[in-house]
């Protein structure tokens, strides 16, 4: 049995669909949680193979090598990772902002578009508390997954979607997630394949997604849901998603010891 870290986030949603569907789950056990959870089972030896945070895996190239061909991606608007102000709270004003404690390449993300499309020069503080909580206390607090889908429903509140300020800041995707083991990757390109059976079954088969997602009290509406499985989140990366990720790897400071080639050497 080979364990393998997940996310239990809706963006996730029509892979685990579409593993279950097509056999992709035999012989796997799926550990799940949030981005931040399945970044601690990979680095702890806890799984073997891990969606984990773009982040993450910058941080700990020498320990953690990538299963190259899927992740999690957007190009343009992402729905399900933003900031959020309070109505006529101005981003570029935000003198105190919140970071979910969730997700690693978020805190990134919108630090670069904070500080350089906003120009704000704000403190950040990693907390977690509910939405209306965290926008009473902050100029501007950030939300990623099913949360973020909730707080864009929310009265009286600006949302800024982060994938597509990235967009419009590089011209670029955004890669969020990457596969990666702890060892050589070369053992499981077996899990790329089975996820890119995943990926053509979830294509083929929205309405159960989205009924599916409705099922499990996703707060959105059928339309937003279907807009976010088709138009926002996506999971291959090729040669633009790979350019998107070295542009964040460099916007956010983690190519100043080694140079990044798409892959990493031991």
């Amino acid at each position: 049995m080979i364990r393998i870290g997940f996310i239990n986030y809706l963006n996730c949603l029509p892979l685990r669909l579409g593993l279950e569907a097509t056999g992709g789950l035999e012989g796997i056990e799926l550990i799940g949680g949030t981005p931040a959870d399945s970044n601690a089972a990979l680095l702890s030896g806890e799984v073997e193979v891990g969606l984990v945070s773009s982040a993450s895996w910058a941080r700990n190239r020498d320990r953690l090598q990538r299963v190259q061909g899927y992740g999690i991606t957007s190009d343009g608007s992402v729905m399900s990772v933003l900031l959020a102000t309070r109505k006529n709270q101005p981003l570029s004003d935000a003198q105190r902002v919140a970071l979910t404690s969730e997700s690693a390449t978020s805190h990134s993300l919108a630090e670069i578009v904070l500080e350089r499309v906003y120009g704000a020069s704000p403190r950040y503080e990693v907390v977690s508390m509910p939405p209306e909580w965290a926008l009473a206390e902050y100029d501007a607090a950030l939300f990623i997954g099913d949360k973020a889908l909730g707080v864009r429903c929310l009265g009286g509140v600006e949302v800024y979607d982060l994938g597509e300020a990235w967009e419009r800041f590089t011209g670029l995707p955004m890669v969020y997630a990457i596969w990666a083991s702890r060892g050589d990757p070369a053992r499981y390109g077996f899990w790329a394949d089975r996820v890119a059976q995943a990926v053509d079954w979830a294509e083929k088969h929205l309405d159960a997604v989205v009924e599916e997602a409705r099922r499990r009290g996703a707060p959105a509406t059928d339309e937003d849901l279907r807009t976010y499985f088709t138009s926002c989140i996506a999971y291959q990366i090729g040669e633009r998603e790979e350019e998107g990720l070295k542009r964040y790897l460099a916007e956010g400071g983690f190519l100043a010891s080694k140079f990044y080639d798409g892959r990493v050497s031991a």
